[in-house]
């Protein structure tokens, strides 16, 4: 019983104790102030931009029965590739290669380039993860810059074979933009953060669009490869109509004095090639009107929820949030340390 109230913490003579240590707590808030003038003041500040979509999907009624439980939508559309895939589509190097040339313009106007070259020549960054990249450049070996160009003269595409900038721009790209799907609403939110208020809400826009022409492309693609082949189909038999008609058209002018039997057999010929013409050309003419129906159909509807918008207060870093957790960390190590120096002086001194 004597050893567990001696462990047991004396508040009436701690905290006076405590007290008398302010010096040490002062010199701790003091460090952890310069530090955060130095290192956590110095981040950038930076602007974030959401957009949702909500597209339309093409599910069975398994979907509709979960949705209408709250538990969002079983994986069981008639597409190759569901909604939830979309943003990891979206992160693929071919999209994000695609931003490259998108042209961007700065809030104060100062900068107009691609967004490229923005990154590349304009991205902010601290003091000291500026001097760990060039440190970090100034280890690195050089290398010799990647050619484009296959030993037969084939050329490759921009995502397939990127330089060590283009890589880097590639990252960065990606980790400014982020999706979210929430399978419950199936509502997609893209979210974009950038340094300047309005380059951030430029890629935000430009990324849904993106985003939705995607949609659009890859839910009508068998529809429109239908409908083309159905306007050649089409053409075909409508051009061969005409020159059947007009033959025929053309017979009948020739002969129409002349009654044999040789006359009247071939108008009668090409009177069947052009009634057999005709026929192809109206179904042809139905099954356009059909695939142009289903094209219609297969056009799926893009809700945009929430457009992109310049922000007027920047997202982060929370400065004086992060100044004060630091300060209150600081000041409970503080304490316990003051304590575990106290309680161990304590002991050595009833010890002797």
């Amino acid at each position: 019983m004597e050893e567990k109230k001696e462990n047991i913490l004396d508040l009436t003579e701690i905290i006076p104790m405590l007290l008398k240590k302010w010096k040490v707590y002062a010199a701790c808030m003091a460090g952890v102030i310069i530090f955060s003038l130095i290192f956590v003041f110095t981040i950038p500040r930076y602007y974030s931009c959401q957009v949702m979509l909500a597209p339309e999907v093409s599910s069975g009624g398994m979907n509709s029965i979960l949705n209408s439980f709250g538990f969002g939508e079983a994986q069981t559309t008639n597409d190759a590739i569901s909604p939830n895939l979309y943003p990891d589509l979206m992160k693929s190097k071919d999209f994000i290669v695609s931003m490259f040339d998108v042209e961007i313009t700065t809030l104060d106007g100062s900068i107009k380039s691609t967004y490229y070259d923005y990154l590349l020549k304009h991205n902010k960054t601290s003091w000291y993860m500026s001097l760990i990249g060039k440190l970090k450049s100034m280890m690195k070996p050089k290398k010799v810059e990647a050619n484009t160009t296959g030993a037969k003269g084939k050329t490759y595409s921009s995502s397939f074979l990127l330089n060590e900038k283009q890589y880097n721009i590639a990252g960065a790209i990606g980790a400014k933009i982020q999706y979210v799907y929430d399978r419950k609403t199936g509502v997609i939110s893209v979210i974009v953060n950038d340094f300047d208020p309005l380059v951030c809400a430029l890629i935000a826009d430009t990324v849904s669009n993106k985003l939705q022409n995607f949609i659009m492309d890859y839910r009508t693609k068998k529809a429109r490869n239908d409908l083309a082949y159905a306007q050649r189909i089409y053409n075909q038999a409508r051009a061969d109509y005409e020159v059947s008609n007009g033959q025929y058209v053309a017979a009948v002018d020739a002969n129409w004095d002349i009654i044999n039997e040789t006359a009247k057999a071939h108008l009668e010929a090409l009177n069947n090639d052009k009634t057999m013409k005709y026929q192809t050309f109206s179904a042809a003419t139905q099954k356009l009107e059909a695939a142009k129906a289903k094209l219609q159909e297969a056009t799926p509807v893009i809700t945009v929820l929430q457009g992109a918008s310049v922000p007027l207060k920047p997202a982060g870093p929370k400065r004086v949030f992060t100044t004060l957790a630091l300060m209150f960390l600081a000041g409970f190590a503080c304490t316990i340390y003051l304590i575990v120096v106290y309680n161990s002086k304590k002991r050595k001194e009833q010890a002797s």
